[in-house]
């Protein structure tokens, strides 16, 4: 378990999203809304002061519009499976191969991580489970080190 190097609160967060190839974020209507399966992912941005990290969140894109309100389960695959597969094992310890693959133990690896956040347990991935995971951020500066946080 990382608790211990989750980010809970910073008082000088500043939050950026950068668009993966330009798309554009969808709102509360237009075709974004439809979303279902997460087929991609968009990067989100985390500053502090002399730190920056990146990390890669599922979403749903039609080319155009991007939606974080997306949805995996047993079966799904591809980028938003790695991204949270890569977020279940560096913030929740586990050990699975990023492999984009939905299979049981991706499952099972989330019904612990969303036991551990105290939300429903059901082994999928929707916007509830996106809101309490803590996420995986790198750094792209040479300063810091890795870190969870929430969105």
């Amino acid at each position: 378990m990382k608790i211990q190097r989750m980010l809970r609160t910073r008082a000088a967060l500043a939050v950026g999203v950068t668009l993966l190839s330009g798309a554009a974020v969808a709102g509360t209507a237009g075709p974004a809304t439809a979303a279902s399966g997460c087929n991609s992912t968009y990067i989100s941005s985390k500053s502090f002061i002399e730190w920056r990290g990146e990390a890669r969140i599922p979403a749903w894109s039609d080319g155009t519009y991007l939606s974080l309100n997306c949805s995996m389960q047993l079966g799904s695959s591809g980028a938003g499976v790695r991204a949270l597969q890569t977020s279940l094992n560096e913030c929740y310890d586990e050990s699975l191969d990023v492999d984009g693959q939905f299979g049981p133990r991706t499952r099972d690896a989330l019904k612990r991580a969303q036991a551990e956040e105290d939300i429903s347990v059901d082994g999928g991935y929707g916007p509830q489970t996106r809101n309490a995971l803590a996420w995986f951020y790198k750094p792209v500066t040479p300063m810091g080190s890795d870190e969870c946080s929430r969105l």
